[in-house]
């Protein structure tokens, strides 16, 4: 019995190990099947999906941004156009005015940038225009206008709502030197409504401001407040002063233009102001109204997609009313509009957005367009005192055209007063003037070709 135990305890070691080894052999096989079937999915993937990451391989990359930059750059402070005299360039800010001096020698720009810069008028077809620099001290002009004798300039100061007066002083030779500050004008009492018009009469010593609840009011250089009133428009959109110095006009929700006369005394001292006539016949609101320099001509641009043409080289005093010269249709009545006549009665011109349209004060016909001369609106444009220019101002520059159709529709007027002249003499003389007109248009078209 002893003998036989041994042999049964031997035993169960080796039974053991065999165990073990069947059950670690068993373990491995299971594990290399399942490695196997994990390897045959993924392959069968890959083999299904053969292309999923070929385009981002293959696809291109932006270009640089760095081209596109400059692209764009170009595109916005490069502009060439036929008719463009000159670029007046310095400001680094948003310009917010502008203006001629009396004598037409000088032009002046103001920008929020605190800024003014004095042009020389004369110099606007030379290459590089150069300018006076003056600066505004903790404010910006948001208007601004010369004095009638051409020695200062008169601004409205945002922060300060308030006028203040700006001597220009000469150097021996004759050039601007120097601009400082002379005097200021009491604040504005109502600091809520914006002024929309601002400027200053060649005669009469006297300013006129017109703000967003339309009240104008009359200022003598002292700062002394000489009228007040409503407009009595509901909604003012413009007030402007005539070159002449005797009337102003103003527009806005109604369908007519008021225009009041400017009394003045003895010395030209200031009287008062009083409703003089109406320009009437648009059947909606007007945006603003022009005109020429003696005011024998007004024009209007309304709401309704016509502008008008009045003579008003009348009696009114005596009860004459205006006489309806033109009615022309416009494009862009979806817009705000500007409405600008030329000095000489000739041309009239029309600012809607970043465009310009010249039209003949003679014919009513269409005769110019010039698209696209900002990035944003137009805020102002003129004419200088010649008839022979158009400034715009926009975005940081002022820019300079030529007033090709101001040369056109000079032949026309001479054209029709050949057909209304009374004698050979007066005849000949209008031909000569023709042929006079006709060359310098051709010049001017030669050197636009050119």
């Amino acid at each position: 019995m002893m003998a036989g135990e041994e042999t049964d305890v031997s035993s169960a070691p080796t039974m053991l190990f065999l165990s073990i080894v069947i059950g670690a052999t068993i373990l491995v096989l299971a594990w290399l099947i399942r490695l196997s079937r994990s390897q045959t999915n993924n392959t069968a993937e890959k083999t299904s999906k053969p292309k999923r990451k070929e385009p981002q391989v293959t696809k291109k990359p932006p270009p640089p941004k760095k081209q596109a930059k400059i692209t764009k750059k170009a595109v916005v402070t490069q502009y060439t156009h036929q008719e463009l005299i000159t670029t007046l360039k310095g400001h680094t800010g948003s310009i917010t005015g502008g203006s001629f001096s009396s004598d037409g020698k000088h032009f002046i720009t103001a920008a929020d940038d605190r800024t003014v810069l004095i042009w020389n008028a004369d110099q606007f077809t030379q290459r590089e225009n150069k300018s006076v620099r003056g600066n505004i001290e903790f404010d910006y002009a948001t208007h601004i206008r010369w004095m009638p004798n051409s020695k200062g300039f008169t601004i409205f100061k945002k922060m300060e709502n308030a006028i203040s007066i700006y001597k220009v002083s000469k150097t021996s030779s004759g050039m601007i030197g120097n601009v400082q500050e002379f005097s200021n004008f009491p604040k504005q009492g109502d600091e809520v409504a914006d002024i929309i018009t601002f400027d200053v009469a060649v005669t009469g010593n006297i300013i006129m401001t017109c703000n967003s609840k339309n009240q104008l009011v009359i200022w003598n250089f002292k700062g002394e407040v000489l009228e007040q009133f409503d407009t009595r428009h509901g909604d003012t959109y413009s007030a402007t002063l005539s070159p002449c110095g005797r009337f102003i006009a103003t527009t806005g929700f109604t369908p007519d233009a008021k225009v009041w006369r400017l009394k003045f005394g003895a010395s030209e001292s200031f009287e008062g102001v009083k409703r003089a006539f109406d320009l009437t016949g648009h059947k909606a609101s007007i945006y603003s109204c022009s005109m020429n320099a003696d005011c024998t001509r007004m024009v209007t641009v309304s709401k309704d997609g016509t502008w008008k043409l009045f003579d008003t080289d009348i009696e009114f005093e005596k009860g004459q009313r205006p006489y309806e010269l033109l009615t022309v249709p416009y494009d862009g009545m979806d817009h705000k509009v500007m409405i600008r006549m030329s000095p000489d009665g000739r041309t009239v011109l029309l600012a809607v957005q970043a465009d310009l349209i010249f039209y003949s004060a003679i014919t009513g016909e269409k005769l110019n367009v010039i698209n696209d001369i900002y990035g944003g609106d137009i805020i102002d444009v003129m004419f200088d005192p010649t008839s022979k220019q158009v400034v715009t101002l926009g975005d940081r520059h002022a820019r300079v055209f030529q007033n090709v159709a101001g040369y056109i529709a000079a032949v026309q007027d001479l054209e029709q007063c050949l057909k209304k002249s009374t004698n050979s003499a007066m005849s000949e003389r209008i031909k000569k003037q023709i042929k006079e007109a006709k060359a310098a248009l051709a010049v001017v078209k030669k050197s636009i070709e050119a």
